[in-house]
Order: C-alpha cells, then sequence, then structure tokens
C-alpha cells in the first residue's frame, strides 16, 4: 500500500472516503455552525441585514438565512445547525443541499433548487426557506429576458467571505459566533465532565446523609 493511503486519521484516503461518505449523505464528522448567546442578543437585527448584504449578489437573493425571533424577555436569532445528519440534504431530491465535507457544513447549490420545498419540512428548526425571484436571461452578452427561478435559502457559513460569517462579524454586541467541530467537542465534554461530576457529589451527599 502507499505511502499516505492507509486510511489513517488526516490521510488523504481518508480525507477521501469521507467525502465519499457525505455526498452519499452519510457524514460521520461534527459540522462547523453559527452559534448565538441569547443574553448578548439586543435584537436589532444587524446580523439579517448583514446575511443580506452578503447575498446580495448577482445569481442569488438578497434575503437574510437567518431571523431573529424575540419574545417578552429574550431574543435571539434562529439560523440553520448544520446538523450532522442533515434531514434537509436527506430530503432534497437534486442535490440543491448537500453534505459538504470540506467545509463542515450542509452545502447550498443554488443552481440546483426546483422550489419543491421539501428541505422545508425536513428542518425541525425552521431554518430553511425556499423564495423566488426572477433572474435575467442571458444569450451570449445580450439580456434577452427574465424567468422566475426558486431558491433555497438557508446559512452558508459564508464559506466563499474571507471574514467568515457576515452575521458574526456584525453583531455589534459579539451575540454570535462561529464554532468548530473542535470546538463543539470541548464543549460537548466540558457539559459532560459537569453532569458526572454533579451526579458524582449528588451521591456522596447522599452517602453522607444516610
Amino acid at each position: 500500500m502507499a505511502a499516505g493511503a492507509t486510511g489513517g486519521p488526516g490521510t488523504p484516503a481518508r480525507a477521501t472516503a469521507e467525502a465519499r461518505l457525505c455526498e452519499k449523505g452519510v457524514n460521520r464528522m461534527s459540522n462547523n455552525r453559527v452559534v448565538a448567546d441569547a443574553n448578548r442578543c439586543i435584537g436589532c437585527g444587524t446580523c439579517m441585514a448583514a446575511c443580506i448584504e452578503a447575498h446580495d449578489i448577482p445569481g442569488n437573493v438578497a434575503a437574510p438565512r437567518l431571523r431573529v425571533t424575540r419574545t417578552y424577555s429574550v431574543s435571539a436569532p434562529v439560523a440553520c445547525h448544520h446538523c450532522e445528519d442533515g434531514p434537509c440534504a436527506r430530503a432534497c431530491p437534486t442535490g440543491a443541499l448537500f453534505f459538504d465535507a470540506a467545509n463542515k457544513r450542509i452545502g447550498v447549490r443554488e443552481e440546483n433548487c426546483i422550489g419543491c420545498k421539501s428541505c422545508v419540512a425536513a428542518c425541525p428548526f425552521g431554518a430553511v426557506s425556499v423564495v423566488s425571484a426572477k433572474v435575467p436571461v442571458i444569450m451570449g452578452d445580450i439580456q434577452v429576458g427574465e424567468q422566475v427561478k426558486s431558491f433555497v435559502l438557508k446559512c452558508d457559513l459564508c464559506v466563499d467571505r474571507e471574514n467568515g460569517p457576515a452575521c458574526v462579524e456584525a453583531c455589534p454586541t459579539k451575540g454570535l459566533v462561529k464554532l468548530d467541530a473542535d470546538e463543539l467537542e470541548r464543549i460537548r465534554a466540558a457539559r459532560e465532565r459537569a453532569a458526572a461530576e454533579a451526579e458524582a457529589a449528588s451521591l456522596a451527599g447522599i452517602a453522607a446523609a444516610s
């Protein structure tokens, strides 16, 4: 077997295998995502405005990929969780939504969207929507008309943007942060340790009382 093709962590063979699994809808990696801190959110909507501006480009639609939800006591933006099992990507019949192994996210291929809204029905967080917009019909260098095109709207993590997610950069209170897979794993491990320590302390208290 050639060097570097052993399939161990970080090797080209492992990366290729993971990419193939992702294309088949089998994601064995933790995805990146943008997380909101409700204690910092002031409901200003700056994140939505930044998202609109970031996507106001030819071939796309200027609309927010996250929405600020407000109650009487709290506010926070709701965005795609980039779920590891990606129910939206599994439901999409055309690959408009797909498991993006390179960027550890649920990616978007706008050109594939047919407006069927299967992804909207599949998303458990209400973080996916589909809209229609008029786009130019081009022949050569000349616009010959317009046609209606469907667009799936969800967080794409602004992977083509040098400074990362526009919403994170724009938030005036630093209430949004992009967490990578390693950081998410550290948070999970820390919570597990805290829960185990709390349970051990509780059992010790019961034993002492008896």
